[in-house]
């Protein structure tokens, strides 16, 4: 009940922001003149985003390669690139991007690799995921400076938060991952601490998830130790992939013809947007990062192209991605299927007859007692 009463308010709070910023687009623009600034941009520079988003995918699909055949559990490149592609799917259309990693492991389960193997893989991704963002955040502050003081205070307020948890965030899993002595101390103090505001909660039960994950943690420091390049390569793949994500709007920017503004610039100013909606629990920050970006990409874009750009920078990085990963799932899923339907049945093993020359006689205490 409680999961359906979620998913209830995850999806109004979506349906309401998305009706929001329509209603903020036609307010400004009629459809007509919507649809002639979207024919307007020019679609042989939108074709850049093709290659772009495919790297996007690619790179998180080198990154759990990397690991998986560190971890003895290797598999092939493509195998790698649908586990990317299940990821980008199921955390587009969870809340906070919850499916995302537990439908990669399953999927990676049904090719033989150990839970354990691709929980850790995911860890070590998410790690770097969130070590690459903050590093293109700290760029952004440092590139795009005159344009934080005209987001707004309310961007400015999302923008500070989102900072603030990612650092949090990342900080927190550095500690588990090298210092897990005290981290499992600092842990378990926040658990008392919890159990004693919320007596409701299971303390036994929130510390044995604790060790549980601490003992991930720990798997995943003794394999940075057998291959120290690894988290390297980990982040450098993902501060690559997320690169391919906010220069987005530049290209949907010079599909436009405009100039004036660097490609630094666009692309900073799309890192703070993307942190200041990141941590937000709505599928995929529909409807939020519309907003934002209505609001953040306002100077760069003016007043007439600014919705045009959204749309199709959203479209572009995230809908289009979306509908492409789905289509690819679907066929993963029918051509698993063809080929489970093409096995011949296994055979059932012959059945051995007693040997009736011998008599034997039951176990004492005859078969009844068999449990």
């Amino acid at each position: 009940m409680k999961g359906k009463m979620k998913n209830l308010l995850c999806a109004g709070a979506v349906a309401a922001l998305l009706v929001w910023t329509v209603h903020t687009i036609l307010k400004e623009q009629s459809p007509g003149q919507l649809a002639a600034a979207l024919l307007s941009a020019d679609w042989r520079v939108l074709l850049l985003s093709l290659p772009l988003m495919a790297l996007f995918l690619c790179c998180e699909a080198a990154a759990t390669w990397s690991i998986l055949r560190s971890l003895g559990c290797a598999q092939p490149f493509r195998r790698c690139a649908y586990y990317s592609c299940t990821g980008f799917f199921f955390s587009t259309i969870t809340p906070s991007a919850t499916g995302g990693q537990p439908a990669q492991i399953l999927a990676m389960g049904r090719d033989g690799v150990p839970t354990a193997s691709g929980a850790l893989d995911m860890l070590l991704v998410t790690i770097g995921y969130n070590t690459a963002a903050m590093i293109w955040g700290v760029f952004a502050l440092f590139t795009a400076a005159p344009f934080t003081e005209r987001l707004g205070g309310q961007v400015g307020l999302l923008l500070g938060v989102g900072l603030a948890v990612f650092a949090l965030l990342d900080v927190a899993m550095l500690l588990f991952l090298f210092l897990p002595g005290p981290a499992r101390r600092l842990l378990y103090a926040c658990i008392r601490l919890g159990s004693r505001l919320f007596p409701r909660l299971d303390r036994e039960a929130l510390e044995a998830k604790a060790d549980a994950h601490l003992a991930e943690y720990r798997r995943g420091a003794q394999l940075i130790q057998r291959a120290p390049s690894l988290l390297i390569r980990v982040l450098g793949l993902s501060a690559l992939q997320l690169a391919c994500s906010y220069a987005m709007p530049y290209i949907v920017y010079r599909a436009f013809g405009l100039s004036g503004f660097s490609l630094g610039e666009v692309f900073a100013l799309q890192a703070l947007c993307s942190i200041a909606v990141g941590y937000l629990p709505l599928p995929g920050s529909a409807g939020a990062a519309e907003n934002v970006f209505l609001r953040s990409f306002l100077l760069i874009f003016g007043e007439s192209l600014v919705a045009p750009a959204m749309i199709l920078t959203r479209t572009l990085s995230c809908y289009l991605v979306l509908a492409v990963t789905a289509l690819i799932l679907a066929v993963g899923r029918t051509l698993r299927k063809r080929a489970a339907a093409a096995q011949p049945p296994s055979e059932p093993a012959p059945v051995q007859r007693p040997n009736l020359s011998k008599r034997t006689a039951p176990p004492l205490g005859g078969y009844a007692d068999r449990t």
